[in-house]
C-alpha cells in the first residue's frame, strides 16, 4: 500500500494542476468577456415619461419615478452594451448597438438595422440623434473623429450621407440640436463646438472652451450635455479615464459659469432634463442622481422596486470585479497544495544533485524518471551502477549527446501557442487601430507618428519570439557534453564552454560551466539518456561539485566561486537590487503607517 502512495499523490498533483488550468482559463475569459451588468445609463425623454437602460433592460418611468414597464434587451435581440438611445415616437426607439443603428418598435419587440454608408463594422462608441420626423440622422463617430449627417430620400425611403463634419473634430462625443444649430461635445479639443449652416451652404463653426478654475485637475474632457429652460448648458466634464466627472454650467452665451460638485467617485454616462430636474445616470454606483435647476442634489430617481434591482445589480457587479482577485488567490493556494503533493509524490527529489550521483535508487529506473528504452540500455545501466563492469580508461574522452526528439512535444505546443498568439494580436490590432486614426491615442494625448507602424511590428513580436524559442529548442537537441576525467567541455548550438571539472557545478537540472548554463532537463523531462549520462560523465568526475538542494539550482554560489569577477559582480548586483527593493518596500510601509497616523490626528 505504501508503494502506491506516491502514485496516488501524483494523480492528486495532476488533478490540482488541471484545476489550476481551469481557473486560469476562467480568469482569461473574465478578462475578455463583458465587464458584467451595467448600471443606469442612456436617459431618453419621451413625452411625459423617461426611458433608460440598466442591468440588461430598457425601463420606462413616469414623472413621479414609478416604473411603467421593463423590456429586456435580449427580447429586442440587442447586446447588453448599446451606446445611444432616443425616442421619436411613443414606442419607437433609435438605438446604436454592435456598430449599427437600429430602429426599434417596442410594441412588436422588433429592432431593424438601418443601412448607413461610411460606417464600418467595428464595434465602437457612437452617439446617434434623430429628428422628430425621422428625416435626418446625426451620428457622432468618435473613433474616426467626425460627425456624419444622413438625410432620408423621399422616394426610396433610404438614408444617404448628406455631409461629413470632420474639420477640427477630435473624439466628438454627444450632440445636441438647439434650434438651427448643432452642438457637439468636442472631447479632445476641450470645447463645445457649435455648427450652423450659413447662407452659402457652408458650415460656420464656433468654439466655446470649457475651462473653469473650479474644475478638478485633469477634468478637461466634455462628453455629455443638456440644456435647461433658462438656456443654460449643463456639461459633464471628465478626466482622461472618462470617469469621476465634474458638472459645469455654461450660460446661454456658452461661457463657463460655475461648477456643481458631485460625488468624488462616480461614473455618469449622460445627463437629461426631465420634469424640471436634471438626471445623471451613474453606472458605477448604480443610481440615477437627481438635481434641481439650482444644482442641489435631491433623492435618487426611481421607485422602490427599481432601487432594489439596482442594489442587487450593484452587488453582482461588485462580486464580478472581485472575481479576478478570487481566481488568482485560488491559483496561489492551489500552488501551495501542488507543491506539497509534489513533495509527497517524490517529484522534488529530481532536483537533487549529490544524491543523484551516489544513490542508484534515484536513477532513471525510479518511477519518477524515464526508464531506458531498450533491454541493452537497462543492462548497461545496471552494470554501471554495480561498479566498474564497463571500465573507462583514464584520459579517454567520453561524450554524451542529447536525445533526438526530446523537445518534439514542446515544439508542437510552441507552434499551437504561436498560432493562437498571432490570431489574438491580429484581432487586437484590428479593433484598436481606429484609436490611432488621425494620430489621437486617447483623450488629450496625441500619438507619435511612428506608433501605427510600431503596432504592426509589435504584432510580429510573438512570431519573432516563437522563432527564437524554436531555434533554442532545436539547439537543446544538439547538446554535446564530453570529458576526459579532468576537463569538461560542452557545446550548445554555436556556444562552447570548457573548464576543469573541479570548477564545474552539476545539479539534476543543469550543468554550470563558468557563466554558462547547459540544461540537462527541460521542465522536468530528461534531455539525455540519464543512465549513459551517469556512467560516461558524472561517475567519471568525483571532483565535480554536485549541488544537493531541492530549492536552489546553486547558480549564485557557482557564479561567486567559479564565475570570476564577472560572476561576483552579477551576484553583488543582484544582492543590491533585492536590498533596494526591500528598502523601498519597508519605506513605503513606514510612510503609509505615518500617513494613517497623521490622518487620525487630524
Amino acid at each position: 500500500m505504501a508503494s502506491q502512495a506516491p502514485s496516488g499523490y501524483r494523480w492528486g498533483l495532476r488533478a490540482v494542476i488541471a484545476l489550476q488550468c481551469l481557473l486560469i482559463l476562467a480568469f482569461v475569459y473574465r478578462g475578455v468577456s463583458a465587464p458584467g451588468p451595467f448600471g443606469p445609463r442612456l436617459p431618453a425623454v419621451q413625452g411625459e415619461t423617461l426611458w433608460l437602460e440598466s442591468h440588461g433592460s430598457f425601463h420606462q418611468f413616469d414623472a413621479a419615478g414609478k416604473r411603467l414597464q421593463q423590456i429586456p434587451l435580449a427580447a429586442l435581440k440587442l447586446s447588453d452594451s448599446p451606446t445611444s438611445l432616443q425616442f421619436t415616437q411613443e414606442q419607437v426607439a433609435w438605438v446604436h448597438d454592435d456598430s449599427r443603428v437600429h430602429r426599434c418598435d417596442l410594441r412588436q419587440r422588433l429592432c431593424l438595422p438601418v443601412e448607413l454608408a461610411e460606417l464600418d463594422s467595428r464595434r465602437g462608441y457612437r452617439w446617434v440623434r434623430v429628428s422628430d420626423d425621422e428625416s435626418e440622422i446625426v451620428v457622432s463617430d468618435a473613433s474616426h473623429h467626425r460627425v456624419l449627417v444622413y438625410r432620408r430620400d423621399a422616394i426610396t425611403d433610404r438614408y444617404a450621407l448628406a455631409r461629413t463634419e470632420a474639420q477640427g473634430m477630435r473624439f466628438p462625443n454627444q450632440t445636441l440640436q438647439v434650434k438651427d444649430a448643432m452642438w457637439v461635445a468636442n472631447t479632445n479639443r476641450h470645447e463645445i463646438l457649435q455648427l450652423r449652416t450659413g447662407p452659402d451652404g457652408k458650415t460656420v463653426r464656433q468654439q466655446h472652451p470649457i475651462a473653469h478654475p473650479d474644475l478638478r485637475p485633469g477634468r478637461t474632457f466634455p462628453f455629455a450635455m443638456a440644456q435647461d429652460p433658462r438656456g443654460q448648458l449643463w456639461v459633464l466634464v471628465a478626466g482622461t479615464s472618462m470617469q469621476n466627472a465634474d458638472l459645469l454650467l455654461m450660460n446661454p452665451q456658452l461661457q463657463p459659469d460655475r461648477v456643481i460638485p458631485l460625488a468624488a467617485k462616480q461614473d455618469p454616462n449622460a445627463i437629461a432634463l426631465f420634469q424640471q430636474h436634471m438626471l445623471l445616470t451613474d453606472m458605477t454606483h448604480f443610481l440615477v442622481r437627481r438635481l434641481d435647476l439650482h444644482g442641489r442634489v435631491l433623492g435618487p430617481f426611481g421607485d422602490a422596486a427599481f432601487q432594489a434591482e439596482l442594489a442587487a445589480a450593484r452587488n453582482q457587479a461588485t462580486w464580478s470585479r472581485r472575481m479576478p482577485t478570487l481566481l488568482l488567490g485560488s491559483v496561489a493556494v492551489l500552488m501551495l497544495v501542488a507543491l506539497w503533493l509534489a513533495w509527497k509524490a517524490g517529484e522534488l527529489r529530481q532536483l537533487r544533485g549529490a544524491a543523484w550521483r551516489a544513490d542508484p535508487e534515484d536513477s532513471p529506473q525510479d518511477e519518477t524518471a524515464p526508464a531506458p528504452a531498450t533491454t541493452a540500455a537497462k543492462d548497461a545501466a545496471a552494470a554501471a551502477f554495480a561498479g566498474a563492469a564497463l571500465p573507462i580508461p583514464p584520459g579517454r574522452v567520453t561524450m554524451v549527446k542529447a536525445l533526438p526528439g526530446s523537445t518534439r512535444t514542446r515544439r508542437r505546443l510552441l507552434l499551437a501557442t504561436s498560432a493562437l498568439s498571432l490570431v489574438v494580436m491580429g484581432a487586437l490590432l484590428y479593433w484598436i487601430w481606429p484609436m490611432f486614426y488621425q494620430h489621437d491615442c486617447a483623450p488629450g494625448t496625441a500619438c507619435p507618428a511612428w506608433l501605427p507602424s510600431g503596432l504592426v511590428v509589435l504584432a510580429l513580436v510573438p512570431l519573432l519570439t516563437s522563432l527564437a524559442l524554436w531555434r533554442r529548442l532545436k539547439a537543446l537537441e544538439n547538446i554535446r557534453i564530453g570529458t576526459d576525467g579532468q576537463q569538461v567541455q560542452a557545446r550548445v548550438g554555436s556556444k562552447r564552454y570548457q573548464a576543469p571539472a573541479h570548477q564545474v557545478t552539476c545539479t539534476r537540472q543543469q550543468l554550470l560551466i563558468g557563466l554558462g548554463v547547459v540544461p540537462l532537463r527541460l521542465n522536468g523531462e530528461a534531455l539525455f539518456d540519464e543512465a549513459l549520462l551517469r556512467r560516461d560523465f558524472i561517475h567519471r568526475l568525483p571532483q565535480m561539485q554536485m549541488h544537493n538542494s531541492p530549492w536552489s539550482a546553486g547558480l549564485l554560489g557557482h557564479w561567486w566561486k567559479n564565475g570570476g569577477w564577472q560572476g561576483r559582480a552579477i551576484v553583488i548586483g543582484l544582492g543590491a537590487v533585492f536590498a533596494l527593493l526591500a528598502w523601498l518596500l519597508v519605506g513605503l510601509l513606514v510612510l503609509r503607517g505615518l500617513f494613517f497616523w497623521l490622518t487620525t490626528l487630524v
